[in-house]
């Protein structure tokens, strides 16, 4: 029987949003790789969209061709991405937008 990698197991165990959000925080980018189907069928079927468009943006950031230039720079989208899924974690809206 195949078990599957901790990290796998908690993005699969977690309950809320926040939790999805936490485990995808803790993933190593390796495993975000190397086991990219098996996370975005976790995510699709909790319908957890913003944890589907993290894993984007930080794929097509460790994909994308690199310059010298570039060295040391963060994108922005995945900055972007990062800061959505922390509100997320934290139960506050993922655009920023409190109701108020």
């Amino acid at each position: 029987m195949n078990e599957l990698r901790p990290e796998i197991a908690a993005i699969a165990a977690a309950a809320t949003d926040a939790e999805r959000a936490q485990a995808l925080l803790e993933c190593s980018l390796s495993t975000l790789m190397t086991c990219e189907a098996t996370i975005r069928n976790r995510l699709m079927h909790a319908r957890f969209s913003e944890g589907l468009a993290y894993v984007d943006a930080e794929l097509a950031h460790l994909r994308a061709t690199r310059r010298v230039s570039d060295a040391g720079f963060q994108s922005m989208a995945v900055s972007a991405a990062r800061g959505r899924l922390r509100r997320v974690l934290l139960g506050l809206p993922a655009d920023g937008q409190e109701a108020g």
